[in-house]
């Protein structure tokens, strides 16, 4: 094989387990996007599989082959790859995404070049040994993220996150507030998504995190959202307060209370990494005080 066309199978491969395991940290069982991703990541991986088959035709490899455990092999791979990126974030998904990645990737490498290379009784140990250690060390990772909410990040949003009853209902008055309840969850979208506003009215709004992993919720000017979220991500600038956010621990609620100065539309976003850039954001409809 020629290095060029090596190198070049080489980047396409290695790209397309990329897309498959950023299609997992942002969100592979939710969001549209992901889907895009990770079948662009498929394409990727084949395309350098079939670069390199075409490359140096032995006769070991068919183009079943190929397209059949090829498509399986890239998602294993990227399910592991990117499930191990994913334990500061969720550490629930990725106790289960890691170890079927890896079970994935070792079926597909055995069926398409291993089975004239290596014998039933090795395949077996092997295939047990490293399966107990990736199982035991997914168990570990994710229990000790999992002490930690979750947290892959640095940042602190202040005496925002005061506990609210769950019990508390959507509308029921207290205090002359009144209340909102959204719920998020690991499937990364805020429930509702939508809801309207009063200017200069106050709202407590009370956060229920059904999922596994930690969320956080800030709601601001809708033209302003985007560039703050990016700028919340960058190292230099991710650790500061707000007074307009709250942290969900999982399994949590936590609740603050918002008076909207100006009508028009306001937004919602999870700041945890990644999160909002898979869909994790709202609208706040906020009509003007006559």
């Amino acid at each position: 094989m020629k290095f060029q066309t090596e190198h070049l199978a080489t980047l396409a491969k290695y790209a397309g387990i990329s897309f498959v395991a950023g299609a997992v940290n942002h969100g592979f069982f939710s969001e549209r996007r992901s889907f895009v991703t990770a079948g662009v990541g498929v394409i990727c991986f084949l395309i350098g599989a079939a670069m390199e088959m075409k490359a140096a035709p032995d006769g070991t490899k068919r183009w079943a082959d190929l397209l059949g455990f090829g498509i399986v092999a890239s998602v294993g791979l990227g399910f592991f790859t990117g499930g191990l990126q994913h334990f500061p974030d969720s550490p629930g998904r990725s106790l289960w995404v890691v170890p079927l990645g890896f079970f994935l990737s070792l079926g597909a490498v055995y069926l398409s070049e291993g089975r004239s290379r290596i014998a039933p009784k090795p395949l077996a140990v092997y295939t047990l040994a490293t399966g107990v250690s990736v199982i035991a060390g997914s168990v570990v990772a994710a229990s000790y993220w999992g002490q930690l909410g979750g947290d892959g990040h640095d940042h602190d949003h202040g005496a925002v996150t005061a506990a609210a009853p769950p019990s508390v209902a959507a509308g029921s008055p207290a205090g002359g507030i009144r209340n909102v309840v959204v719920e998020v969850d690991d499937s990364q979208r805020i429930v509702p998504d939508k809801w309207q506003a009063q200017q200069g009215e106050p709202v407590r709004l009370i956060v229920v995190n059904t999922g596994q992993s930690k969320h956080e919720l800030l709601v601001g000017p809708a033209a302003e959202l985007g560039g703050h979220v990016q700028s919340m991500n960058e190292p230099a600038t991710g650790h500061h307060g707000h007074n307009n956010a709250v942290s969900v621990e999982p399994g949590q609620t936590a609740a603050m209370v918002l008076t909207f100065d100006a009508s028009g539309e306001w937004g919602m976003a999870c700041l945890e990494p990644g999160h909002f850039e898979s869909g994790m954001q709202g609208v706040v409809d906020v009509a003007p005080n006559t």
